[in-house]
């Protein structure tokens, strides 16, 4: 995996994307395994929540898990410079554990597609 740079402007705003897309879809993940979107709240902003945050997480999932344009090495070239700025220098162990960082954000990519399916599924048929 190579440590370069994304050069064109295409490639820096699709690992914008694909990294904040990742923390959002993390905030998302923790507030589904909390149970937060499933309390029983009635109000109907939250059916259009459900709908537009699951429809995030299916739409990160497919960047993650298709490598859309490079969007997973993005996304890992971009952590890992967030992570190395934070060390000296980069060790042999910090090496060999980011090495299957790519194959689990493709796993992660395709357990988001389901569950933002799952989250945003209900949401239209409440709406409508």
């Amino acid at each position: 995996m190579s440590d370069a740079s994304p050069t064109r402007r295409s490639e820096r705003a699709l690992a914008v994307v694909a990294h904040r897309g990742f923390n959002i879809s993390l905030v998302i993940s923790g507030a589904l395994l909390f149970g937060v979107l499933a309390l029983g709240w009635k109000p109907r902003w939250l059916d259009w929540a459900e709908l537009v945050l699951g429809l995030v997480m299916a739409a990160e999932g497919v960047l993650l898990a298709t490598n859309w344009r490079g969007a997973r090495k993005l996304a890992v070239g971009r952590l890992r410079r967030r992570h190395a700025r934070r060390q000296a220098r980069v060790s042999l162990r910090t090496r060999v554990l980011w090495r299957p960082a790519s194959p689990a954000l493709q796993l992660l990519g395709a357990a988001w597609i389901g569950a933002g399916a799952l989250t945003a599924a209900p949401g239209p048929g409440r709406i409508l």
